[in-house]
């Protein structure tokens, strides 16, 4: 590829989404709850009343645990040349039925870094 065609496509593509996919398996929901109940706590910037929402969310559902021990800020900020501009994600109890027992293993899938 030649420079001319190099900058053509980097000026055309600023802004890239990302849509990610993960399934946890919860395999100790006190821990879980402990850990997101811990991260709430020592969060300085919550007010009192965001607080007990939060406690209270967490404590009657493990997706609100998992959504705030996530920090999708960490999965983007050592990658070079570039900054977040927006994140947002939910998290939700789910059924899960593997698709392909090969697939999950090798890490393989459309852009898949490992």
């Amino acid at each position: 590829m030649d420079n001319a065609t190099s900058s053509a496509s980097d000026s055309a593509t600023r802004y890239i989404r990302l849509n990610l996919e993960i399934v946890l398996e919860v395999t100790d929901a006190d821990a879980l709850r402990a850990a997101a109940l811990d991260s709430v706590k020592a969060d300085e910037e919550l007010s009192p009343g965001d607080r007990a929402d939060a406690t209270a969310a967490i404590e009657s559902d493990l997706a609100e645990s998992v959504s705030y021990l996530i920090d999708p800020f960490s999965l983007v900020e050592d990658i070079a040349g570039t900054e977040l501009s927006e994140a947002g994600w939910q998290s939700e109890g789910a059924e899960y039925l593997p698709e392909d027992d090969d697939e999950d293993e090798a890490g393989t899938g459309a852009g898949s870094g490992v």
